[in-house]
């Protein structure tokens, strides 16, 4: 994300026509997903439709017009995430999303997934914290320039097979969505601190100091 691109995909998503086309066309675009069923070798293999079912209403899917087949697709990441590497018992997979934030996880879905519902709720809701949380310790202008370079993130710059890419897919549900939204913004200002010490010329001491070997004799 640059300076030059955020403004113009904020204007985009404030823009009420241009971001209901947009929304409009991403819905279109995106691949069919799988059913509320479990295949074999699925993550979900063996929970029960119940579960899947009673997680769903926990999540209120309907509030934001989240098809099941979606909502269970970020369930079954959820999962593939957190048991990388090995199989667990289906008792594990069960308590789990049982412990899931499953309404954010819901909301973060239905706004990759376009929901123009669930990204009014998330401009009014987030939008501020965002904000707050990139102020701490920073000047007003740099914070306002992380917490809108986040924010296009989670719109979707960039694009994959015809459909833009959220950083909403990498929200599992593990912790609250502020809390996560917390810890991506932190991340960001570590990145940018990092960027600006990597351009930083050096005085003109060092500068001019013989380069120190490779393998230096102790």
């Amino acid at each position: 994300t640059t300076p030059e691109t955020v403004p113009a995909v904020l204007s985009e998503v404030k823009a009420g026509g241009g971001f209901r086309r947009t929304l409009a066309t991403r819905a279109r675009c995106r691949m069919k997903a799988q059913s509320m069923g479990t295949q074999p070798g699925d993550p979900l293999a063996g929970v029960g439709v119940g579960l899947l079912e009673r997680l769903a209403r926990r999540a209120q899917t309907a509030r934001w017009g989240l098809d099941a087949a979606d909502f269970t697709a970020a369930l079954r990441r959820s999962v593939a995430h957190r048991f990388a590497g090995r199989p667990p018992a289906a008792a594990e997979i069960e308590s789990f999303l049982e412990s899931l934030h499953v309404e954010d996880l819901a909301l973060a879905c239905a706004c990759a997934r376009g929901s123009e519902t669930a990204w009014e709720h998330f401009v009014r809701e987030f939008r501020p914290i965002l904000l707050r949380i990139a102020s701490r310790g920073q000047q007003a202008d740099r914070a306002r320039d992380v917490a809108d370079s986040v924010y296009a993130e989670l719109y979707g710059l960039d694009e994959r097979d015809g459909s833009r890419r959220s950083l909403f897919d990498y929200f599992h549900g593990r912790s609250s969505l502020a809390g996560w939204l917390k810890a991506v913004v932190a991340q960001r200002l570590v990145d940018r601190v990092r960027a600006a010490r990597r351009f930083e010329p050096l005085p003109e001491d060092e500068a001019s100091a013989p380069a120190t070997p490779a393998n230096p004799a102790f």
